[in-house]
């Protein structure tokens, strides 16, 4: 409201004076402020030309306006940093510590748990299946292949999903998590510290007719290693033809990209990258004398900037051929610079195609164009609930049946969905679906519940992966052949 009232007097004055000959002529100048930021402007001028001291031109008198708004007033200095970088176009930034702490995190998929792969095994348990590599953190807080994670800080998890269990084991960096494991038997209470860790962000599987299948969730540091490792399990296997799925990869580190196009795009040109400075100008190519696989990459409306880069070096040299819609178009890059206190992310250049296409806010067009389409969930697909008994743990229904099934759709289930019974695991399944849904989380499967779980279920969208499919068949697979 101040600042509201501030303005209106500030644009009042600078109407009072307007009409007096005291004003130097205005610069010519095409680029367009703010109002507000012209009513500062034109005060200062003023200031500039009626002050009685006159060596002080109307650049002085805004940069001392400034620094006594800005003087002991972190939090305002901040605010303009990022008003200043986000103005000069939608990739540049201004960041704290902490916030460019977590950029850098999603960047390399970091987070801090206690350095275990787990999964859910078909008696609904979460299992330890295995360690990262270079990591021996859980292993010296004593895990073990095969341990079931039964409770972690002292709350019972067996029942519930994967994601439920792996949030409770992740927190903040340092910080100790106690987790009882279910081994021979018998409970044990492990106590770890929580390290950062890396998801993958490169993950692959062979199809049937010895079609491979590799998905790139984003560009990080170490994604042209993981890619790599990948490419090695398709020779493994004899896989010459490959579906490189770059949905809603919104690029990342650029370097990765390129390290991917060095091993998989023919010998030539990757990309120009243009700067500003043209003595930064660099083209990076591919030494790759004979191309090893063939390509049908997956790209839609979310397919942006680092998986551009590879996209087009794989439409451009014959490599491959892209499958979907239009990509988003971002053909600029970002370096960041960083401080003792801050880091800045800004748009420093360009990159060019292979074949010589400038595609910022134009994007790639697919060779081959198929949109996925979304419809709902067809409701009689399902057991259906009766709405009028309700189950608790230790008895049968067909309710009990309908809710796995459906709940299972949803991802919050993962056992057998034949079996009507609501055992203790599926009851603690439910008491978790209750918590989140703001019920009364009992576990007992009442009509409210059912009521709840249609409601949630009758609103997902299911997508039927046209695009998938047509990348299958392009590469000679058989669709029928696809679970």
């Amino acid at each position: 409201m101040k600042f509201r009232k501030l303005t209106a007097a500030a644009i009042t004055i600078v109407m009072l004076f307007s009409s007096q000959s005291i004003f130097a002529a205005p610069q010519e100048n095409t680029q367009e402020y703010s109002g507000e930021f012209e009513v500062f402007r034109s005060i200062a001028d003023f200031v500039a030309n009626n002050y009685i001291d006159d060596s002080y031109t109307i650049e002085d008198i805004m940069k001392k306006g400034l620094s006594e708004l800005l003087e002991n007033d972190e939090q305002l200095l901040i605010e303009l940093l990022k008003a200043t970088l986000e103005s000069m176009d939608d990739y540049s930034e201004f960041y704290t510590p902490e916030e460019f702490k977590k950029f850098q995190e999603q960047l390399n998929k970091t987070f801090y748990g206690i350095g275990v792969s787990v999964k859910q095994m078909e008696s609904g348990y979460i299992e330890i299946v295995g360690f990262p590599s270079g990591s021996d953190n859980a292993q010296k807080a004593g895990f073990e292949v095969g341990d079931k994670i039964v409770k972690v800080d002292g709350n019972d998890v067996t029942g519930l999903d994967l994601q439920s269990v792996r949030d409770r084991l992740v927190g903040e960096e340092g910080t100790t998590v106690a987790v009882t494991v279910l081994r021979d038997g018998k409970e044990i209470e492990l106590t770890a510290q929580r390290i950062a860790t890396n998801d993958r962000t490169v993950a692959g599987a062979v199809l049937k007719g010895d079609i491979g299948y590799i998905q790139i969730l984003t560009f990080g540091l170490k994604t042209d290693e993981e890619f790599a490792e990948q490419l090695d399990v398709m020779r493994e296997k004899g896989v010459k033809k490959i579906i490189l799925d770059l949905r809603n990869n919104g690029g990342g580190v650029v370097n990765a990209a390129i390290g991917i196009a060095e091993l998989i795009v023919p010998k030539g040109k990757i990309i120009d990258v243009k700067y500003r400075q043209p003595e930064y100008n660099a083209t990076y190519n591919s030494q790759l004398e004979k191309k090893e696989f063939d390509f049908a990459v997956l790209v839609n409306s979310h397919t942006a900037s680092s998986a551009e880069i590879l996209a087009s070096a794989i439409q451009d040299s014959g490599a491959g051929k892209l499958v979907g819609e239009t990509t988003f178009g971002k053909a600029v890059i970002q370096n960041t610079y960083t401080t003792v206190s801050s880091a800045i992310k800004l748009t420093t250049g360009k990159y060019i195609t292979r074949n010589g296409k400038e595609i910022n806010k134009v994007g790639l067009t697919p060779d081959i164009e198929v949109k996925d389409t979304i419809s709902g969930v067809d409701m009689n697909e399902f057991t259906a609930f009766d709405y009028t008994t309700r189950t608790s743990c230790g008895f049968r229904s067909n309710n009990v049946k309908s809710a796995k099934e459906k709940l299972k759709l949803l991802g919050i289930y993962e056992g057998d969905t034949e079996n009507d019974m609501l055992d203790t695991g599926f009851r603690n399944v439910l008491k978790e679906f209750q918590r989140q849904n703001d019920i009364l989380a009992y576990g007992v499967l009442d009509v409210v519940t059912q009521e709840t779980i249609d409601d949630i279920i009758s609103k997902v969208e299911i997508t039927d992966n046209k695009q998938f499919e047509t990348a299958y068949e392009l590469l000679g697979g058989n669709v029928d052949n696809l679970e």
